[in-house]
């Protein structure tokens, strides 16, 4: 972490919560969320970027990831509904009244399910996220099989954070792989479009908030064309945002080509 930035710890409903923190100003922060079994660390190229020199940013670590504590209610913490309030508590925290939200991956889904529990949110992009709608049951397949597991070991993890991204990879993903508790893994995924999760795809279709929607063009794991097909209530520049040859995280793979977007929409949307 560079002189720039802070490690502060905020107390929640949800636990002891770590946010990495860089720059001030009287602009709308923004909040950037990230991925699962992921961290803080992902958002690295935005808090050392020159945004901060105009707006705070803050880059959470949810709860059972990264510096922030375990949960002692994995059931009720570890959904993409607590996340989202737990992340909204951050905010009465610290005393934030309007925000932007960076989600990436599961950050996305969070973001989304931020919608309807705050009114200061001035603007929503969400990176490599397919929304989901509610289903009659929980997911099945082998991929979300394997993602409940809480047996996976160091080499399995190690593998999971390797293709988190497009590269560059480094040895800090692997090890928040691995320090992520394993109920977090599993709680998220049994309540995936089911449980207590919102129909995400109805709240973005409904939202006035302006969304931006970013996709990498090699995205390995998620349809883009399903993303692009999906119903945005405020679409942010009428269309998804593609960047040519990035993969499922282009803020991390390519960061000279998704900081200018995330500065226009920034722009657009809380001066």
């Amino acid at each position: 972490m560079t002189q720039s930035q802070q490690l502060i710890y905020v107390d929640t409903s949800y636990g002891r919560l770590a946010v990495r923190s860089a720059g001030s100003g009287d602009l709308p922060p923004i909040l950037c969320i990230h991925g699962n079994s992921s961290s803080g660390q992902i958002f690295k190229p935005i808090l050392e970027s020159k945004i901060p020199s105009t707006r705070r940013v803050l880059a959470l670590d949810l709860p059972g990831h990264g510096e922030s504590n375990n949960a002692k209610d994995p059931a009720h913490t570890y959904t993409m509904p607590a996340y989202a309030k737990a992340a909204v508590e951050v905010l009465q925290q610290l005393k934030i009244h309007e925000v932007v939200i960076l989600g990436w991956s599961l950050g996305g889904h969070i973001g989304v399910e931020m919608l309807p529990l705050s009114k200061g949110i001035k603007g929503l992009m969400i990176v490599g996220s397919l929304l989901v709608p509610l289903w009659d049951a929980p997911l099945n397949d082998e991929r979300t099989k394997w993602n409940m597991r809480e047996d996976l070991t160091r080499e399995d993890l190690t593998m999971f954070a390797k293709h988190g991204t497009g590269g560059p990879y480094e040895d800090w993903m692997a090890e928040a792989a691995i320090r992520t508790d394993p109920k977090a893994r599993r709680v998220l995924f049994e309540n995936l479009g089911f449980g207590d999760c919102s129909n995400q795809q109805k709240l973005a279709a409904e939202t006035s908030v302006p969304t931006a929607v970013v996709i990498g063009t090699a995205e390995p794991h998620l349809d883009n064309n399903a993303i692009k097909s999906l119903k945005y209530g405020s679409l942010w520049s009428g269309k998804c945002v593609e960047l040519e040859g990035c993969e499922h995280c282009p803020l991390w793979e390519k960061p000279t080509e998704f900081l200018p977007v995330l500065e226009r929409f920034v722009a657009d949307v809380a001066t």
